[in-house]
């Protein structure tokens, strides 16, 4: 064994516990850095997203949305900074109001215009106006919209498609 090598291995004998573990830490601290930078929902950035944005469901209930026969409409929201919310159900167009405070949100006063429609699109009409009141928390994650209730299980999640 040369000098260099016997060095190597003298500094491993010595300090072999921090170089074991600097992989691990580097990974850690790595992690934090990812988790500071994330918009966290409440914050200006998701708030501005939030708004006036034209928000159409991907996911009621843990059922995907997809256009039905006899559907005129997307199923969709949008959020105004006065405190609104307008939409459409697949079948009728919905307004009423919402409250916005950090990752808490809540809907109020729902009303929707009064057209029948195919059984399935009426079923997934009610699925969603009962997701929308029981919504109690948001998050923003790129053009992603996902709703909470008051026990963190995800009620619908919905894609951007315009707005602002």
């Amino acid at each position: 064994m040369n000098g260099t090598e016997g060095r190597v291995v003298m500094m491993r004998a010595r300090y072999g516990l921090f170089f074991c573990r600097l992989p691990l830490l580097a990974g850690v601290m790595a992690m934090l850095l990812l988790v500071g930078c994330a918009r966290q929902a409440g914050s200006p950035e998701s708030v501005a997203k939030l708004m006036n944005t034209v928000w159409r469901a991907v996911e009621v209930d843990g059922q995907r949305v997809e256009f039905l026969p006899g559907q005129k409409l997307d199923v969709s929201l949008v959020m105004h900074r006065t405190g609104a919310v307008r939409g459409a159900t697949g079948c009728n167009n919905l307004s009423g109001s919402f409250s916005q405070k950090s990752d808490r949100l809540s809907f109020s006063s729902l009303i929707t215009t009064r057209m029948a429609g195919p059984k399935k699109l009426m079923v997934r009409e009610r699925l969603f106006l009962q997701a929308l009141r029981r919504t109690a928390g948001w998050s923003v994650s790129g053009r992603t919209l996902t709703l909470y209730d008051d026990m963190g299980s995800r009620v619908a999640r919905f894609m951007a498609v315009g707005g602002r």
